[in-house]
């Protein structure tokens, strides 16, 4: 479009000096115009792989067409050039047929042009990475740190499910086999979720290894150690052994009575759980967090990593505590939006 502009600016300079009609003048900077747009493609690889000019420059060449129409007396107060962006071309097409003669009508799937222009920036990555990573996945938050830490666009594929929403193994194959990758990590995230992903990994069109993590919190350690370089095999063992390196833990209400250690806890009580055994129970959140804490660090521990879920429960005074019981913890707090469990816990 800058091209454009200087080469119609350059063109006015240089008719300046001639003693012709404005309307002449703006008719031939026009034809000049047409000229400087179609040459576009010579000057953006872009535009030529596409086989289009320069949209910027056409609509400015057409903005002077109808000035220099309006000056001559040559413009047409009947012709419209009307662009809709629809779902419905026909519907466009039967109010302007209402209204009056419909000609030059150029429909476009914008949705393709999308993919292509995708593909043309190279968003989605080329060649293909050596290992890329499925992961079963609740809440949006959830899903976003693991894209984030898994890297370039296209090496993860992320599936929702979780608790009492298991994805199915074509869900799974279906992830796998759009995976930008040579060969694959299955992160379940559930234990319920595994059978379904060993299912998928046997079907899948790509050498796939599970990495049998259990929560969220031991999937997000197990990506920390992944490498899109390596095998899927060199990945496994070493997102295995850092998942195995996290304990994890989950505030949620007890659904039923609990019997826990000698006293009950009611339903609709908060519940607390350390690798999926109870071990608080009450109606203090910071309380029972505080129990499941304090199983999580009964051996060393340096990072605790907290995500709320999609009803996050008040932190402060639960952060107060462990400031307090612990200042050498370092204690990261993310957004995960999970149902179920308020609060997912995990330390390493």
């Amino acid at each position: 479009m800058l091209t454009v502009i200087r080469e119609l600016a350059e063109e006015a300079e240089r008719r300046a000096g001639d003693p012709e009609p404005l309307g002449d003048l703006l008719v031939e900077l026009v034809r000049h115009g047409e000229g400087a747009v179609a040459r576009t493609p010579e000057q953006l690889d872009i535009l030529r792989e596409a086989g289009v000019v320069d949209a910027g420059g056409a609509g400015l060449v057409e903005l002077l067409r109808g000035v220099a129409g309006a000056v001559t007396g040559l413009g047409d107060e009947t012709a419209i050039k009307v662009h809709v962006r629809t779902d419905d071309p026909g519907a466009a097409l039967s109010l302007g047929t209402a209204a009056g003669t419909v000609e030059g009508v150029e429909i476009a799937n914008m949705h393709e042009q999308q993919e292509q222009r995708e593909r043309r920036l190279s968003l989605v990555p080329s060649p293909l990475a050596a290992c890329g990573v499925i992961a079963v996945v609740a809440g949006d938050g959830n899903r976003l740190l693991f894209e984030t830490l898994a890297g370039p666009v296209g090496t993860i594929r992320v599936v929702t499910g979780g608790q009492m929403a298991n994805p199915s193994t074509a869900e799974l194959v279906a992830a796998l086999e759009e995976l930008w990758a040579d060969e694959a990590i299955v992160l379940p995230n559930n234990a319920e979720v595994r059978l379904a992903a060993e299912h998928a990994a046997e079907q899948a069109g790509r050498p796939a290894e599970i990495v049998p993590t259990e929560s969220i919190p031991a999937g997000l350690a197990a990506l920390v150690a992944y490498d899109g370089t390596r095998t899927a095999a060199e990945n496994a063992a070493a997102m295995a052994a850092a998942a195995a390196a996290v304990v994890t833990g989950e505030i949620t209400r007890a659904s039923r009575d609990v019997s826990l250690n000698g006293f009950a806890i009611g339903r609709g009580k908060w519940l607390g759980l350390a690798d999926g055994e109870p071990v608080a129970g009450g109606d203090d959140f910071a309380a029972v967090a505080s129990g499941v804490v304090a199983r999580l660090l009964a051996e060393p521990r340096v990072v605790l990593t907290l995500l709320t879920g999609d009803e996050p429960p008040p932190l402060d005074g639960l952060l107060e505590r462990l400031a307090s019981a612990h200042p050498e913890l370092e204690i990261e707090v993310h957004e995960g939006g999970q149902p179920h469990y308020p609060l997912l816990l995990g330390a390493e």
